[in-house]
């Protein structure tokens, strides 16, 4: 019975929570098509001035006042460097899969901040081994300690 509640409770969270949102999938078909038009003006523009590139076109050209710095392939590819593989922090894989977890990093990634970080997740990981051991070893292992022989 609790779990029935406890599933009801929380899908009425969830439900809740989201019901706000209709507002996001409203869609503008006018703002769509400008966005559309200027998009082709451009375009015809590229296409009558064979090889022009984007900082060739003056900032004050209307056809790339509202074009965002970020839609430069360059740039996109340079901010992907140094991501860490699945998009999973190197220290974690480092951490949770040790030499096997720097060494994926390593050949992924291809950076050496990345290889660094998943080798120092691996030596925290080889770290808490070493003091989870000890620990079992002394005091769980010890029955002098807690019968009194």
């Amino acid at each position: 019975m609790r779990k029935a509640l406890f599933s009801i409770c929380l899908a009425f969270a969830f439900s809740t929570g989201f019901a706000g949102n209709a507002e996001l999938f409203n869609v503008d078909e006018q703002e769509i098509n400008t966005e559309f038009a200027q998009l082709n003006e451009l375009e015809a523009f590229v296409e009558a001035n064979e090889g022009i590139t984007i900082s060739e076109i003056n900032a004050e050209n209307p056809l790339v006042t509202n074009m965002a710095t970020s839609s430069d392939i360059l740039g996109v590819l340079a901010s992907l460097r140094g991501d860490a593989p699945l998009g999973i922090p190197s220290f974690v894989w480092g951490l949770f899969l040790s030499l096997p977890g720097v060494l994926l990093v390593y050949f992924v990634a291809d950076d050496r901040d990345e290889t660094k970080k998943a080798f120092t997740g691996c030596a925290v990981g080889a770290g808490i081994s070493i003091v989870f051991m000890v620990f079992y070893v002394v005091i769980l292992s010890n029955p002098f300690l807690f019968f009194g022989y």
